[in-house]
């Protein structure tokens, strides 16, 4: 079945979200916690996070490692 979303739209859970950014799940928390990467919540209370969005808060982490 074909998808009309692109991959950066696609919803990441906290476990996700930590494997992607190679960083325990509690870094993950602290993110959301404060305010540094965006969240949704579902009505079951699950915290889920758009991939764009983290992917869009790690750019600088990656370019200022990069120039070290």
């Amino acid at each position: 079945m074909w998808s009309q979303h692109s991959d950066d739209d696609k919803l990441l859970t906290k476990g996700e979200v930590a494997r992607l950014c190679r960083v325990d799940i509690r870094t993950v928390e602290r993110w959301m916690m404060a305010g540094k990467v965006g969240c949704h919540r579902t009505p079951s209370g699950r915290v889920l996070f758009r991939k764009r969005d983290v992917l869009t808060v790690m750019a600088p982490t990656q370019t200022s490692l990069r120039d070290r």
